[in-house]
């Protein structure tokens, strides 16, 4: 996939890119917050989790009260929040009778996709320049969807809004597989790739201008966990 926006990127570059992480199982997920949280890349992270999965059952609480830094604080959402699918499925059950309350009109594509903001992790990327061999981010930027004078920009040496740099990903609580992604192509190519028949796919919200550098880096990091980061259908 390899799309460039000539002009000054303003607009196009305010746009979003799609990013798939494809895993096996839910608990590929969990290892990977563990290695985006100590990457070098990496610029600082975010983890937030809302109702009705904060603090929502005893099992969480406890943990919780043992976790040791964002480490265990991610370990205890995921082991008893999001992996355990009984908890799981009771959470999907609880914010879908919250939204259509707040949203009577809402119809089940709104809950899916309103769900996938209850468990959110978001980073930012370091500038390219800052990288240790910063021409692998620019071969990747070129290769993806960009914005063709912010890339300029940086292989001028200049850096990039921190927006362009910040990655969002989104576990969706009320159908974690996310049905509405297995027909895509490149999910279906890493599925092959995997030997996964019924995957999991997280989606990663990230700045249109330079797409590719952070798709470097999720798939580096998820192919250490049995995953593969690839580019969704818009």
């Amino acid at each position: 996939m390899s799309h460039n926006d000539d002009g000054d990127g303003k607009k196009n570059g305010d746009r979003a890119s799609l990013i798939g992480l494809v895993y096996p199982d839910l608990d590929a997920h969990r290892r990977l917050l563990h290695l985006v949280a100590a990457d070098a890349r990496v610029d600082g992270v975010e983890f937030s989790v809302s109702a009705p999965v904060y603090k929502g059952s005893p099992a969480i609480v406890s943990a919780l009260a043992d976790a040791d830094g964002l480490r265990g604080k991610i370990d205890a959402y995921f082991e008893h929040g999001l992996i355990d699918e009984a908890a799981r499925v009771g959470f999907a059950r609880a914010f879908q009778v919250a939204y259509t309350k707040r949203h009577p009109r809402s119809e089940r594509q709104d809950v899916f996709v309103a769900s996938g903001n209850v468990v959110v992790f978001a980073f930012d990327l370091l500038q390219p320049m800052q990288l240790p061999v910063p021409r692998e981010a620019y071969d990747a930027i070129a290769a993806g969807p960009h914005v063709s004078a912010a890339l300029a920009r940086l292989r001028s040496g200049d850096g990039v809004d921190k927006g362009q740099l910040r990655v969002v990903l989104r576990v969706f609580l009320d159908f974690a597989f996310n049905p509405r992604r297995h027909l895509d192509s490149q999910v279906q190519a890493a599925c092959a790739e995997i030997d996964c028949a019924r995957p999991y796919v997280i989606e990663a919200d990230v700045g249109h201008a330079v797409a590719g550098y952070p798709l470097m880096v999720l798939d580096s990091l998820a192919r250490q966990v049995g995953g593969r980061a690839v580019w969704l259908d818009e």
